[in-house]
């Protein structure tokens, strides 16, 4: 493996464009270092318009290049059952990661387009990912959501939006068979959706990274003790320090939807929401503005009741 050259997906359809663009400014904008970036992109009927722009942005950048891929292959594999669910079927692209890539690619870093990158992923990519299939910061969930999955309470649970993978060997074991069968056995109806299918699949066996890695939302609106306690949480978990750490040097931010709307909603409550406008004006989105959150009423008043009285 060149440690010089990283490989990154993304997955998105074309509401997701713009901030999947935005993300994939912050990753090459921070990671000079590495000669060559080549980036995957998994397209779900994202526009002709926008794909113009995101080719256009990073062709601005001299280690980078885009492969596109259609993911209408792909998605008729999928056995699911999507009635009343609010997500995109992009979610699942990741599954098909290794029948995808080509064989020459022996490692990939998938992205959720929800990311910003915040400092240089040398380090990330050059992890030791020996006797595991990925690795991944973990995750914090109820007991009941692991025991749907047929994962024992006490065991780590990641987060699916940064995922490291070593592609050899999630060909070698199988891993896109075994989570078409998982979604068969469930009859493609999963908690949590793709996240729940590798954790599923997985049962714990992943390299935990460093929570810096994925910094979630979650940990800007509370303190640990009342996300384990909220949470129920089982599993060993990160220490006070190190989430403290995270907080203060993310690497990755990743935007979940925990308690507030996403950075470019008006009603916002992340403290580090400006970095997505920061960003956003060297893209071609620049002309943005702030979106009106699409939530329900009901939905912000139980927001604002956890953000302001967590327990």
């Amino acid at each position: 493996m060149d440690n010089n050259v990283m490989n990154v997906a993304f997955s998105s359809d074309d509401n997701y464009a713009q901030h999947m663009g935005v993300a994939i400014y912050s990753l090459l904008k921070n990671n000079r270092d590495f000669h060559l970036i080549n980036i995957y992109i998994i397209d779900n009927l994202i526009t002709e318009h926008n794909k113009k722009k995101i080719t256009e942005l990073v062709g601005k950048f001299g280690n980078a290049k885009i492969i596109w891929v259609d993911f209408e292959t792909w998605k008729s594999r999928l056995n699911l059952n999507m009635k009343n669910w609010k997500i995109s079927i992009s979610a699942y692209a990741r599954l098909f990661l290794g029948s995808i890539l080509d064989e020459s690619v022996g490692r990939i870093l998938y992205l959720d387009c929800d990311v910003l990158i915040q400092e240089s992923l040398k380090k990330l990519w050059n992890m030791d990912l020996t006797g595991y299939v990925l690795a991944a910061v973990q995750d914090t969930v109820r007991s009941s959501t692991k025991q749907e999955i047929d994962m024992d309470p006490e065991m780590e649970y990641f987060n699916s939006g940064m995922l490291l993978i070593d592609v050899m060997a999630w060909r070698t074991n199988r891993i896109e068979e075994q989570c078409m069968n998982f979604i068969n056995k469930k009859k493609g109806c999963v908690l949590h959706h793709d996240q729940g299918v590798l954790n599923g699949v997985l049962n714990g066996n992943f390299r935990r990274l460093p929570i810096q890695y994925n910094i979630m939302t979650i940990h800007y609106m509370w303190k640990r003790d009342d996300i384990l306690n909220f949470f129920g949480e089982k599993a060993q978990y990160y220490t006070e320090d190190e989430i403290k750490q995270a907080l203060e040097m993310p690497v990755i931010l990743h935007f979940t939807p925990s308690f507030t709307s996403r950075p470019w909603c008006r009603d916002c409550k992340h403290p580090l929401k400006k970095y997505y406008w920061e960003y956003i004006k060297y893209t071609p989105w620049s002309d943005a503005i702030p979106q009106k959150s699409k939530d329900k009423w009901y939905v912000k008043l139980i927001a604002w009741r956890y953000r302001n009285f967590p327990i």
